[in-house]
């Protein structure tokens, strides 16, 4: 018995040949394959690293934004119950930093606290009319003596024409505190920072105005990103949380309103808050 194979329409020759090319195709895609998994794994490993290497500035952050009040009101409060100081004056300057300090303190646990919240989808408002001049009128009365104390011109400025809006008073003005203490932390020669509420295209908005070293075009889409520190300049050596911006954001998206950035290198920053209302709804 005899087996044979005939090719039809074929030569045996043109069969290797088609072979060939399915084969190296085949072995094109899995190539194609195995070079894209290496890419997702690298860059998946990259943004591990990069979390990792984030959080533990964060960390190292927030140690050091506790360490440095805690050390201060440790050694004033110490001298203060040894009986050391002697002048009443002297005894109110030291009263006024522990109370400064733990205020500073109180302000870093709450962000914490909030940023807290929000990530685990928590953070809750409470809406209801509030007069956006008399909200940073308080955070102006709140602030003008610790800005001043640290050489600030701290200034207010006032529409009279602005309407109630409803919003969680509350956060907005923890929101508008942020903003001041940014505006005050990135402040070098002159120290400047304005409050103001006004209308920006016919609706309502706050502003928080500085003379500080101003945000550089390539990192202001960063800025309101968790944990985005600027890794250069006077950004970079000025401690922080690195979620003050964070919380601001999630605050004003969640007010249905939005917040813009106008800013040079060397030459301030101004933050806009712009809520969702007209003046002719008003």
């Amino acid at each position: 018995m005899n087996l044979g194979i005939i090719l039809k329409g074929r030569t045996l020759g043109g069969l290797i040949a088609e072979r060939t090319y399915t084969n190296l195709l085949l072995i094109v895609l899995m190539n194609i394959v195995v070079i894209v998994g290496v890419i997702i794994i690298y860059r998946n490993i990259r943004q591990e690293i990069k979390l990792a290497q984030i959080k533990s500035d964060f960390v190292s952050n927030v140690s050091h934004e506790l360490r440095t009040p805690l050390a201060l009101i440790s050694m004033y409060s110490e001298t203060l119950e040894m009986e050391r100081v002697k002048t009443e004056e002297k005894k109110k300057e030291y009263y006024r930093v522990i109370s400064q300090e733990s205020n500073r303190l109180s302000r870093i646990v709450n962000s914490i606290l909030s940023f807290s919240k929000i990530e685990s989808g928590k953070r809750k408002y409470n809406f209801q009319p509030a007069d956006l001049n008399e909200l940073i009128t308080q955070v102006y009365e709140n602030y003008k003596y610790h800005l001043e104390t640290k050489g600030f011109t701290f200034k207010i400025s006032s529409n009279e024409q602005m309407p109630e809006l409803e919003l969680d008073r509350e956060a907005i003005t923890e929101a508008v505190i942020n903003l001041v203490d940014n505006a005050a932390k990135y402040s070098k020669e002159d120290k400047f920072i304005e409050l103001k509420t006004l209308y920006y295209n016919s609706k309502p908005a706050i502003e928080v105005v500085d003379k500080g070293i101003g945000i550089s075009k390539e990192d202001q889409h960063k800025i309101f990103d968790k944990f985005f520190r600027v890794s250069t300049g006077l950004v970079h050596d000025t401690k922080g949380t690195g979620l003050g911006l964070t919380i601001v954001k999630h605050v004003i998206d969640s007010h249905n309103a939005k917040i813009e950035l106008e800013s040079n290198e060397g030459n301030g920053s101004t933050f806009r808050i712009i809520f969702n209302s007209t003046k002719n709804s008003a």
